[in-house]
């Protein structure tokens, strides 16, 4: 295998796909990077066994071939040679060969049919997502995402696309964040629901650049394609909850208050919360909220009280006579707080032992956001 490319164009791509090579594996294979050049294309594959990567690259073929070579230090000498034009050969000892007008380095590379490549499959189901859609909703919800092992059915990402809709969901049972795009055609009238893994989402997230996306799959596996970029990867095979149990239709006290205000001000109480609970006490009347934290381990409380609107639907309560008073894990709320991309966000109550839900004033055109946090035990 014999190709000539700049330094700067073969980092470029080796970044895209170096992610996936694991820091460490019982497999030594997968420390490396499969190269296969075809005429002027060279194809790069990674993968974890659980995850594959593929991206293609123009470059100046000599010589067809493959091989599989060392990742890291591949990456760590091209990144030197970023300004030079590489002159890379490969003999049939797998030994790898790069050459500049000042240098030649030669690295130790392996058997190309040792590497593990993705199965390729036909009449997989398939959704087309124009530009930043993909990214931006995942962008959205991620945070919310199961990060325990044992509750390997919210381990990821809930795409749902039907009547016209398409959903993305993420929940660990304490919080849950939902964002529906509208007047949504994915081409067929099946409903279509997977769950794509935590890992196989930030891959996306860290290479989408709002690009065109086409997702395809089947019971068991998906390919994402977007730009010179195509993932493989399984997909959760547990059924995912049946998250609009949890989210209340009928909470009915709103609170409006400023996004920036109630951002510093959590941000200042979860200095003295406990480190464990981050427990946050809200008391709100129907012109002030009051946010108090404390760590008695530590002997630290702080409280703070910041201007808002807060009202019943009915009208009934009286909030001055009787405020309102609920707790919320600080970071949860903090996590939701920041996806909100209004001034002011809207927070909808039912009782202390219920859900509130998070919103932004103004949605975004065809747009549906709402982020879901469960309240903690108040004392």
């Amino acid at each position: 295998m014999k190709f000539s490319v700049t330094g700067e164009k073969l980092v470029e791509y080796l970044s895209k796909v170096i992610t996936v090579v694991p820091t460490r594996t019982p497999l030594p294979i997968l420390d490396n990077i499969l190269f296969q050049l075809n005429g002027n294309q060279l194809q790069m594959i990674s993968s974890d066994l659980e995850i594959f990567m593929k991206t293609e690259l123009e470059v100046k073929g000599s010589s067809d071939g493959s091989v599989a070579v060392p990742a890291k230090r591949l990456l760590d000498i091209t990144r030197t040679l970023t300004s030079e034009k590489l002159d890379i050969d490969v003999n049939e000892k797998n030994r790898v060969t790069i050459k500049t007008k000042r240098g030649k380095y030669t690295l130790g590379g392996e058997p190309a049919d040792e590497f593990p490549v993705p199965e390729e499959k036909e009449d997989m189901n398939r959704i087309e997502l124009k530009g930043p859609v993909l990214k931006r909703f995942l962008s959205k919800i991620i945070h919310a995402v199961n990060t325990d092992e044992m509750r390997r059915n919210m381990a990821g990402v809930l795409v749902e696309a039907a009547n016209k809709e398409l959903k993305i969901v993420a929940t660990d049972g304490f919080r849950l964040g939902k964002i529906i795009k509208k007047k949504f055609d994915h081409g067929s009238d099946s409903e279509d629901k997977i769950v794509i893994p935590l890992k196989t989402a930030q891959h996306i997230l860290r290479l989408n650049n709002s690009e065109d996306t086409v997702v395809e799959f089947d019971e068991h596996d998906l390919k994402i394609s977007f730009n010179s970029v195509v993932i493989y990867s399984k997909l959760i095979d547990d059924t995912f909850p049946n998250y609009e149990n949890v989210i209340p239709p009928d909470n009915d006290k709103i609170l409006n208050i400023n996004k920036h205000a109630f951002s510093d001000s959590l941000v200042r109480a979860l200095i003295f919360a406990d480190v464990i609970t981050k427990r946050v006490i809200l008391e709100l009347t129907s012109s002030s909220l009051q946010i108090r934290a404390d760590n008695p381990e530590i002997g630290s409380e702080g409280e703070e009280t910041i201007d808002c609107k807060f009202n019943s639907k009915t009208g009934a309560d009286d909030f001055d006579k009787t405020p309102f008073v609920i707790a919320f894990n600080a970071g949860y709320l903090l996590d939701a707080v920041s996806q909100m991309e209004t001034e002011e966000l809207n927070v909808s109550f039912g009782n202390p032992s219920k859900a509130a839900i998070i919103t932004p004033t103004e949605q975004k055109s065809e747009e549906d956001f709402i982020e879901l946090i469960m309240p903690v035990r108040v004392g």
